[in-house]
């Protein structure tokens, strides 16, 4: 199967306890097959899919490929029937996997165009992704949705303006994952009161959430932003990930 693959087994290191993550990220240019689709679906997604809009298929596809891929390398499976794992949406669409497994597992899930992203987590240790495209269409849509200490805050950073709107965006969006509320909650709530600029990544925190932390890098031309518990310290292999999908440098500045 032609897909890019990056499997990243996690490090969650708390003052306390120790926990383990696996990230997936996924690339492809081109639609998926049906016959592929059947390999890689249940048949509950199945169902699902093939009411989809042809354009959609292909990141329900990839996503959906991305989060059995990560909970197969999460659980050590020694050789994974994929379309044996059911994703199934929850009553807010967040993911719930259906599978028989030792301990709890969860999901979380992101695609946008060719590319595509999910971390398994245990049930004890919530994180949220999210990947956007870095792209100027969306800069009026996410311009009326941040605050006005945000805007400050962004004038007062060297960051490329898309770059930065794009990381404020995909941070709220993987906040609302972690709390599994999505984008029903009136985005002020979610306001980003801290950023700090690293030269492989942009760290923020939140007015509202300060048990919460963010960490966004670039994966070629989307933003990719992972939250997670604030005490927790992990690494992500940023300069692995670029090379493979695509990215010159992880911040970009004006």
């Amino acid at each position: 199967m032609d897909t890019l693959l990056y499997l990243e087994e996690l490090a969650l290191i708390r003052p306390d306890s120790h926990f383990k993550a696996q990230l997936c990220l996924g690339g492809r240019t081109y639609p998926y097959e049906d016959t592929e689709a059947l390999s890689i679906l249940h048949e509950q997604e199945l169902a699902y899919y093939r009411k989809l809009q042809y354009k959609r298929k292909h990141s329900f596809v990839l996503g959906r490929y991305c989060a059995k891929q990560a909970i197969s390398a999460y659980s050590r499976m020694v050789e994974p029937q994929l379309g044996q794992i059911w994703v199934q949406p929850g009553v807010f669409q967040q993911p719930v996997i259906m599978l028989p497994r030792i301990e709890p597992l969860q999901i979380t899930i992101t695609h946008c165009d060719h590319i595509a992203a999910a971390v398994a987590f245990p049930e004890a240790h919530p994180l949220g992704i999210d990947l956007e495209k870095i792209d100027g269409a969306n800069v009026s849509a996410i311009e009326s949705q941040i605050t006005t200490s945000e805007k400050q805050m962004i004038a007062d950073t060297s960051l490329d303006y898309e770059v930065a709107l794009t990381m404020l965006w995909t941070s709220k969006e993987s906040l609302s994952k972690i709390l599994k509320t999505g984008l029903m909650t009136p985005l002020p709530v979610y306001e980003i009161n801290h950023m700090d600029i690293k030269q492989d990544r942009i760290v923020t925190s939140y007015t509202n959430f300060a048990q919460y932390s963010t960490v966004s890098f670039r994966v070629g031309h989307h933003m990719c932003s992972i939250t997670h518990p604030k005490r927790t310290e992990f690494n992500v292999n940023i300069a692995e990930i670029q090379r493979l999908f695509g990215s010159s440098r992880a911040v970009d500045v004006r």
